[in-house]
């Protein structure tokens, strides 16, 4: 398929050597036309054919230069003053550089092949032998004086005119003029151009010598004045000589001229326009729909094959078409596609965002701009070599890159530098780290905030910064899935300190987001505020004490756990480093010494991997608090205050279910140890408190019941066997020895159990000499110090009481299959009961019942019983 087959950028394109080779200074790409003229520029600039080799003829220039060739060469086509005006870097001096290379070098330019077609529409043979030119440069100008090769003293712009059209004699037809540095007249600059013709004049910043001619006194004005009224004479005289041309460049704005201040900056540009209004042409050299070759033509020398652009862009298709929903509708027409197959190896996104997001800012060169960005973007992909750059995009524009990281920040001002290190750099991959896998390969934390900063920077206040679906297109390639986006989109707003999300757009601000905000407050939480908020939080999760147990929260000893005859849960404090140590010193000893009532203690213990994010989570949540009840809060615009109690709201939630996953493993002692009571049921996590998941669990499992038969009790004591047992030891029995299980009132349960004992002639009770069998013991017996158990009394010696009257009953015991005990008891009870039957029903939702089916029917029918099997969906 073409995703798998389409080459990298790197394999099959080649930049100019001078993208590797020069020092990525800011004149990389910048022209100076005086320098072209004195041949000291570089050689792409000053060698005519490598100039036109690395030009591309756009539709406007062709144009420009056809006209201006047409009025040389006497046809009358042509405006004879031609203003270029567009922003800064927009192609103004390589046009006039054209001009220059053609008038100077007309032999060589007649044999370039981008020229034939000006030169056959305007039916010449060749550009015309004896072409003047004039570059008149306002920034390579001195305004004061120049000396000439020849000795002579030049003055003005009008002196270097004369002696650039005519030399020595045509310069003493001005010398008075230049002498003076007062305006020659319309009339005499007509004479010098009538006689010097086919004459090009080139003037390029010219604002630059105005700002510099302002400082030189000339009697009672200055140069500035005498220069101004210069310029509206020499467009009078152009017009009036056929065969001379005036091609003069001007800033887009006020902004791009280097006065003292933008109020001096925007009065000499509206002199300038006003000065220069007559008589003109403005032009745009570069159309945006040609940009792509220009780029294409100025930075590499090979590019690959159409076979290789078609895979690449068809593999963004076949992309685009799989992943529909997550991007524009626009990237899966037509025409988007041709546009594609126009800028490879570029994608049109990034050229768009530089020209159209970036091109009309102040501080950017457009193409000039733009061709020095990309050089160095060119510069980090070729060493980098990235497996899935296809096309380049506007995440390739990588921060982390010292030299495009200073082209970029250059464009707002030096304190973005810590903003981009601060977030783009630094947060975001620690984010990756965090995320591992393909998102630290791919670098989808950095690639997000990058594409998220370059769409930042706009001149325009409205729609500044970018969508989801536009970051999408400025970072996702081939065979990443784009939810990874939403993901990283998700995590960055909660950690970056300058990205803001507003009205569906993400975007950097020089001011600090609420993060920043946060994080300030956070960091002013102590340790001890987190410790301290963290037990409250723990003592409000466990739920209240008499909801089942007696609670003790987070004791700092284990000693310190109170030696009661409850039921206690023991709920570990959060920074426990042996757990299992701590709770059996606890079993062992008390504050007071041996620890009594071992078997009344329940623990349960954190999961120490929880406990950092636990922290955390606590130390963000009082931040918030603390920002919630600042001054600074009231003075928030409404988005943050409401963010701010969206994320108090959300923090609450998330603490509530990290101490849940904090606190899950319950523990009980166990023969001198501690057991861990496994089998947690999904009903128990569902329990409103730690506290009722704790006695769910423990009652599940058979380890916490309300009370015990008294069959159990004569069992386990062998009161049959034994003279006698004193009460404290029937209770000791529950509360002191571990393999017990717990009683929720030991105190009611072993009292209750007793009576029930006494009444059935299992055991009697004996208190001094009065002894208790078969009838009621009173409570208040039961409370005092010598009560023993004893073995019921002879039959023949003690009459039974008299039998009561008896009336049918029905029996029905609900219990758990894991504490059978009690039927087994109930059982044998039973067997007096001859004329009775009884009916044995297990219901077990699990299905295990199933599997026992054959050996539990022949057990039943060997022993004569008659069962019936019913299917639990009946």
């Amino acid at each position: 398929m073409a995703r798998q087959s389409a080459l990298r950028v790197w394999e099959v394109c080649e930049p100019h050597r001078d993208v590797f080779s020069r020092d990525p200074d800011p004149s990389l790409f910048a022209i100076s036309l005086h320098h072209v003229m004195r041949g000291s520029a570089d050689r792409d600039y000053t060698d005519p054919e490598r100039f036109f080799a690395r030009t591309c003829m756009t539709r406007a220039l062709s144009n420009l230069l056809q006209r201006v060739l047409g009025r040389l060469a006497g046809q009358g086509r042509g405006a004879p003053v031609l203003r270029l005006e567009t922003p800064f870097g927009g192609g103004k001096t390589h046009t006039m550089t054209a001009l220059w290379h053609i008038a100077r070098y007309p032999e060589v330019c007649s044999e370039q092949e981008s020229l034939r077609p000006i030169l056959e529409a305007l039916n010449l043979r060749s550009v015309p032998n004896d072409l003047r030119v004039a570059v008149l440069d306002g920034r390579g100008l001195d305004a004061r004086e120049r000396r000439t090769d020849d000795g002579l003293t030049v003055r003005t712009l009008w002196g270097e005119l004369a002696y650039q059209l005519g030399g020595r004699t045509g310069y003493e037809m001005l010398a008075d003029a230049d002498q003076t540095r007062t305006s020659p007249g319309g009339a005499l600059l007509t004479e010098l151009l009538r006689r010097y013709q086919p004459a090009l004049i080139l003037m390029d910043e010219v604002l630059d010598y105005l700002i510099k001619a302002r400082a030189v006194s000339v009697g009672s004005s200055n140069l500035m004045e005498q220069t101004g009224t210069f310029l509206g004479e020499l467009t009078s005289a152009v017009s009036a000589v056929p065969q001379s041309a005036l091609v003069l460049a001007l800033p887009a704005s006020s902004l791009e001229i280097p006065a003292e201040n933008q109020e001096s900056a925007e009065r000499l540009f509206q002199y300038a326009k006003k000065v220069l209004g007559r008589m003109e042409l403005v032009e745009t050299p570069v159309a945006q729909d040609e940009v792509f070759e220009v780029l294409r033509r100025r930075l590499f020398q090979r590019v690959a094959e159409e076979r290789d652009r078609k895979k690449a862009v068809e593999a963004f298709r076949a992309y685009y078409e799989e992943y529909a929903r997550f991007f524009p509708d626009r990237l899966r027409s037509p025409d988007y596609r041709e546009r594609m197959l126009q800028a490879y190896p570029f994608h049109p996104e990034l050229v768009d965002l530089l020209y159209e997001r970036w091109g009309p800012h102040p501080q950017f060169q457009r193409t000039r701009g733009a061709l020095r960005l990309l050089a160095l973007v060119l510069r980090r992909i070729w060493q980098q070599r990235p497996g899935s750059a296809l096309l380049i995009q506007p995440h390739h524009i990588d921060l982390h890159d010292r030299h495009i990281r200073g082209e970029v920040v250059r464009l707002l001002d030096s304190s973005w530098e810590a903003i981009v290190t601060g977030d783009v750099l630094r947060r975001a991959e620690e984010l990756e780290r965090q995320l591992g896998g393909e998102y630290s390969r791919e670098q989808l934390a950095r690639g997000t905030a990058s594409a998220a900063f370059v769409y930042s920077i706009s001149a325009a206040t409205r729609d500044v910064g970018a969508t989801e679906e536009e970051i999408r297109t400025a970072l996702l390639r081939p065979s990443i899935n784009p939810a990874m986006v939403s993901e990283v989109l998700g995590r960055l707003r909660e950690r970056l300190w300058y990205l803001r999300y507003r009205d569906h757009r993400y975007f950097f601000t020089a001011k600090p987001n609420l993060n920043k905000v946060i994080l300030d407050f956070e960091n002013e939480v102590t340790d001890e505020q987190v410790e301290k908020a963290l037990r409250e939080r723990i003592t409000q999760c466990t739920g209240k004490a008499g909801e089942g147990f007696q609670l003790v929260i987070a004791p700092a000893e284990p000693k310190l756990v109170p030696d009661r005859a409850q039921p206690t849960l023991v709920v570990l404090p959060p920074d426990v480093h042996q757990p299992q140590q701590w709770m059996e010193q606890a079993v062992q000893a008390a504050e007071s010494g041996i620890r009594v009532n071992k078997n009344m203690l329940i623990f349960l213990v954190p999961e120490p991997t929880q406990i950092s994010a636990l922290r955390s989570a606590i130390r963000r949540w009082l931040a918030l608090k603390a920002v919630s009840d600042s001054h600074s809060f009231k003075e928030m615009d409404s988005d943050d205050r409401e963010q701010v109690k969206l994320q108090l709201k959300d923090k609450e939630a998330e603490l509530e279910a990290l101490l849940r996953r904090t606190y899950q493993e319950i523990y009980r002692p166990s023969n001198g140890s501690v057991k861990r009571i496994t089998g947690i049921g999904p009903e128990t996590i569902k329990a409103k408190t730690l506290a009722a998941f704790v006695e769910e669990t423990l009652r599940n499992k058979g380890e916490l019941v309300d009370s015990v038969a008294p069959e159990y009790l004569k069992d386990v004591l062998r009161i049959d066997q034994q003279q006698q047992v004193p009460l404290a030891q029937v209770s000791n029995l529950f509360t002191g020895v571990t393999s017990q299980p717990v009683l929720r009132n030991p105190e009611e349960a072993v009292r209750r159990t007793v009576q029930q004992g006494v009444q059935q002639g299992l055991f009697a009770v004996r208190v001094g000499e009065q002894v208790y069998s078969r009838q009621e013991v009173p409570d208040d017996i039961l409370k005092r110090k010598d009560v023993v158990l004893v073995p019921p009394p002879d039959d023949k010696k003690q009459p039974p009481p008299p039998p009561a009257q008896p009336k049918p009953l029905t029996l029905r015991v609900r219990t758990s299959a894991s504490v059978f005990y009690p039927i087994t008891v109930v059982a044998k009870q039973l067997q007096q009961l001859n004329d009775a039957t009884i009916v044995l029903e297990v219901r077990d939702p699990s299905g295990k019942l199933s599997t026992m089916q054959a050996e539990i029917d022949k057990l039943v029918r060997d022993y004569g019983c008659t069962c019936e099997w019913v299917s639990s969906t009946e």
